[in-house]
């Protein structure tokens, strides 16, 4: 996989798969994944610039969705069983990293609403 630039504010795979193939479409899937990640981190949704901790919360958030997401690809598309296993497990513990940093988003709303 390639990145268009060190932000990772694109990516596209390295080899085009033939259309309309289970690759062509994990990839395109994987595509759209690091488009709206990427997104998301750099709106920063509900945090300040200046709050580190309101920071580092508001793009861990699309972060970790980004990695659910793929998890999910990789159950779509995926055969090997212990690559399954770990998505599943991403799928598990990211989910609870993300409802534990949303929940402290709205317990710090001058945090929050400083970026408004």
């Amino acid at each position: 996989m390639a990145h268009s630039s060190p932000g990772m504010t694109s990516m596209k795979m390295d080899h085009a798969a033939a259309p309309g193939t289970p690759v062509a479409a994990f990839q395109h899937g994987m595509d759209s994944v690091m488009v709206v990640m990427d997104e998301g981190m750099r709106r920063m949704t509900g945090a300040s610039p200046d709050d580190i901790d309101a920071s580092f919360a508001a793009m861990m958030l699309p972060h970790h969705q980004g990695a659910v997401d793929m998890a999910r690809l990789q159950l779509l598309y995926g055969k090997d069983p212990a690559l399954r296993r770990l998505a599943q497990s991403i799928i598990a513990e990211q989910q609870v990293e993300i409802q534990q940093m949303a929940a402290w988003l709205k317990q710090h709303p001058v945090a929050a609403q400083s970026s408004k």
